[in-house]
């Protein structure tokens, strides 16, 4: 083992210092400012300021190309740079020979994490009950003595009715509505639970149409799907900004034409990447004049330069190369590889394709541009995998 490890080459470059341009850095660094931060707002602005008149297309379009953006993210730039820095021939015994899998089962575990902050954290888990849903329609019903209700002696006084764990959002990656939830309560509120004896009372029932489903469930529809959306949106920049420092880094400490074509390459990636995570944010549906969307816009248009900035002050000292520098950036794409793709394929492809809710509102000739606007996204990402 002493001779393998001492017959290893050494682990980084020690020429990164050479021919530094920092003025082409510097512009390099508030190029990447504004490309990111104005590709991640545009969608905002453009639902937000109607004089622009934006097409709908337009963020149809960016919406799947962006699907297609973000997978080909996680699987074409994150896990095989990932792999490659981890795998180094510089790198101890451990992780070339011993474990060679590493990177694949820290993807794995950043799987199975965010698996478990999304079921800690999701607000489905407080969806409707029998008994809440009931409550909610008997408070919209007319009011009638007490003493004309009789309770139905086929239910036992103290039997609870199961849970309706559908989330109430319209449609979810297992294929559940939470229709049937709220039509679920409306029979068990109104035929089952009661039997009321007032004479005219039962012909009044008969008299709701379904539209008169009480306004809380629509209320709460809305909520359940704002902060299902938000908390996806957490974590795909979760993902997206972990990988985001590195990539400034990286492009901090290049020179020659390295620089540029690296520049080049990474001005695109921030582009397709700030639209596909913009168009995700504007359709969470925030309150009016709500700062977090833009706070998060903003926050994915200064990760990168900060990075940059990081790379610029330290680049006589910081090489990528370095044994440290292939660990924590390769450990760090893993998580982020691992991030993406759960987000990507679970919350957004998913969703947007095998949902009962994609069904009703993604039909025929949409569906089919959707999905090409999907592997057009990933398709071009994977092109510029190439060079960033």
């Amino acid at each position: 083992m002493d001779q393998v490890d001492s017959s290893r080459p050494t682990c980084g470059s020690g020429t990164r210092s050479e021919d530094y341009n920092l003025p082409l850095h510097i512009g390099a660094l508030f190029i990447i400012l504004g490309v990111s931060a104005s590709a991640c707002a545009f969608p905002l602005v453009a639902l937000n300021v109607p004089q622009l008149h934006v097409p709908p297309k337009f963020l149809f379009f960016v919406r799947h190309f962006g699907t297609g953006v973000l997978i080909a993210t996680a699987f074409v730039h994150l896990f095989p740079t990932a792999f490659v820095s981890l795998t180094d021939p510089c790198l101890p015994s451990f992780w070339t020979e011993d474990y060679p899998a590493m990177t694949g089962a820290i993807a794995l575990a950043a799987v199975f994490a965010i698996t478990i902050i999304e079921m800690v954290f999701s607000p489905e888990r407080s969806s409707c009950s029998y008994q809440v849903a009931e409550t909610a329609v008997h408070d919209t019903l007319p009011t009638i003595p007490r003493a004309s209700v009789v309770r139905n002696p086929s239910l036992g006084g103290d039997d609870i009715s199961p849970a309706c764990n559908a989330p109430l959002n319209g449609g979810t990656p297992s294929g559940r509505s939470y229709n049937h939830c709220v039509q679920a309560a409306q029979e068990s509120a109104f035929n089952n639970e009661l039997e009321m004896t007032e004479p005219n009372y039962e012909s009044r029932l008969r008299g709701r149409s379904n539209n008169d489903i009480p306004a809380i469930f629509k209320r709460i529809d809305s909520e359940q799907r704002r902060k299902k959306l938000t908390m996806q949106c957490l974590l795909l920049e979760m993902g997206i900004l972990f990988h985001s420092v590195f990539i400034g880094m990286a492009l901090a400490v290049s020179v020659g034409s390295e620089q540029v074509i690296l520049l080049i390459a990474i001005a695109f990636h921030q582009t397709f990447e700030g639209l596909a995570l913009g168009s995700r944010i504007a359709a969470v549906g925030w309150r009016p004049k709500a700062p977090q969307p833009w706070l998060m816009a903003l926050a994915y248009g200064c990760t990168t330069p900060l990075g940059q900035a990081v790379g610029i002050a330290t680049h006589n000292l910081y090489d990528p190369d370095s044994e440290t520098g292939l660990l924590v950036v390769g450990i760090m794409n893993a998580i982020s590889s691992g991030l993406l793709t759960f987000t990507s394929l679970v919350d957004l492809l998913s969703e947007d394709f095998l949902s009962d809710d994609s069904w009703r509102n993604l039909r025929g000739r949409r569906r089919i541009i959707a999905f090409l606007l999907v592997f057009g996204g990933a398709f071009g990402m994977s092109l510029i995998g190439a060079w960033a």
